[in-house]
């Protein structure tokens, strides 16, 4: 349970905030590559609460700017993204990827007020085939950011799955990911011996979690017993304030999903896999496929009529409105929750508690206990921030980013986190594991 006070510190993240505050110390992922093109359309997007628009120059720099040109308010979507600069349509006002004023054509031309005019802006920057944007107050000398393996490895070594918009507050969409147990419930199927596609299986239910404050947020392991005396683990390392290295492939495929709030009621999840070594190979287009068999990655198809809205090509059709696509013959028979693709099971969880749940009305359990220690820690660095200006975990060390998940079976007296802190900290390209590479069919 966490009392009021604290759930609003904890769910608010609009400017001014404390969690708001601190969310604008980090880089935060807004866009792939490709969505900016130069001298293209412009794009709206919300971040933290706030309303931009993202265009590329003609020399292909990315800029976040304020939606409201400062002249009379007017919104710069319908400007023109035109030779190095976004102008307003209503009087001609144009703005560089600075925020400069570099024209103002209603105005007399031995006038200097263009030099007195800025346009909100917010450092961008291109990463791992992703768009950036950095809030926060060191706009003139940022952090870098976050030196991710996904992000850094060659091309075609990574393979972007799925994004798009969940109808819930970011705190209890990004608990989804330190929470290991719903696992094999919710993404399971109704009977183990049918086709893994139909969901996961494993007759552990319950595991015992170790719990590990890192420099970067959270890492814990779940431990479940295998029948031949060997201990199946899932590693999961939480990247604060939004992103989850959750265990991959056997192979040592990782998987990362990464969380922008939006504002205090929707949130835009990311996924992303890659590969240390190896080229991934297959199609390198988005999974927006949905059916009744639900081991697809990603959101399902998009909804092609939210113009007007920030991102507006990222409102999955499974929604509230139509009850996420469950299917209760599916239920029965198949998988456990009858909604198709995991990523779908987990928005129709989250936004079932409603746009930001009561969090006094909860009743934890031993298995939520990295839950409750990724709250307490969220509320006391976003605290330590306001009252002693102490930056948080991981903002200017940028190289530490470079981490890993991963799930494997190790002997029952062995001590995880020394075997396997090589691989977690991507110093090792070798995955320990006394079963190889491949998981038993079962799961």
């Amino acid at each position: 349970m966490l009392s009021k006070a604290d759930t609003e510190t904890l769910s608010r993240i609009g400017p001014g905030t404390l969690m708001g505050d601190l969310m604008r110390q980090y880089w935060h992922p807004v866009l792939y590559s490709w969505e900016l093109k130069s001298d293209g359309e412009p794009v709206r997007v919300r971040v933290l609460s706030e309303d931009l628009i993202a265009f590329r120059d003609t020399e292909g720099r990315p800029s976040f700017v304020g939606e409201n040109c400062p002249h009379r308010g007017a919104s710069l979507f319908f400007g023109r993204n035109e030779e190095q600069g976004l102008r307003c349509v209503y009087h001609g006002w144009k703005f560089d990827t600075s925020g400069a004023c570099v024209d103002m054509p209603n105005e007399p031309p031995e006038s200097n007020f263009k030099h007195k005019v800025r346009v909100t802006v917010y450092r961008a920057e291109d990463h791992g085939d992703v768009v950036w944007i950095y809030m926060g107050p060191r706009q003139a000398n940022p952090p870098g950011v976050p030196q991710l393996e996904w992000a850094t490895v060659p091309t075609e070594q990574r393979k972007h799955l799925f994004k798009g918009i969940y109808h819930a507050n970011w705190a209890q969409v990004f608990e989804g990911e330190v929470d290991t147990s719903h696992v094999y419930f919710l993404h399971s199927r109704v009977r183990p011996e049918d086709s893994p596609q139909l969901g996961l299986y494993h007759p552990d239910r319950s595991p015992k979690l170790d719990i590990l404050e890192t420099d970067l947020g959270l890492m814990y392991g779940a431990r479940r017993q295998e029948g031949d005396g060997t201990i199946y683990w899932r590693t999961t390392q939480i990247l604060f304030p939004g992103m989850a290295l959750f265990p991959g492939q056997a192979d040592g495929t990782g998987n990362i999903h990464m969380y922008t709030p939006i504002d205090d009621t929707h949130t835009l999840h990311w996924g992303v896999n890659w590969h240390p070594t190896r080229v991934i190979p297959g199609e390198r287009t988005l999974s927006q496929e949905m059916s009744k068999i639900p081991d697809h990655h990603g959101l399902g198809p998009m909804r092609k009529d939210m113009t007007g809205k920030p991102f507006a090509n990222w409102w999955p059709v499974a929604g509230p409105d139509n009850d996420f696509m469950l299917d209760r013959e599916t239920q029965k028979t198949g998988s456990f929750t009858g909604v198709p693709t995991i990523r779908i099971q987990d928005g129709a969880m989250f936004w079932s508690m409603g746009p930001i749940m009561d969090r006094t009305k909860e009743h934890l359990g031993t298995a939520d206990a990295a839950v409750i220690r990724a709250r307490r820690r969220f509320i006391k660095m976003a605290r330590d921030l306001r009252e002693n200006g102490t930056v948080p975990a991981g903002v200017d060390a940028p190289e530490l980013w470079k981490q890993r998940s991963c799930q494997t079976w190790l002997d029952a007296e062995t001590n995880w986190k020394e075997t396997l802190a090589d691989w977690h900290a991507a110093r090792s390209d070798v995955l320990p594991s006394v079963r190889g590479a491949a998981p038993p069919s079962v799961y």
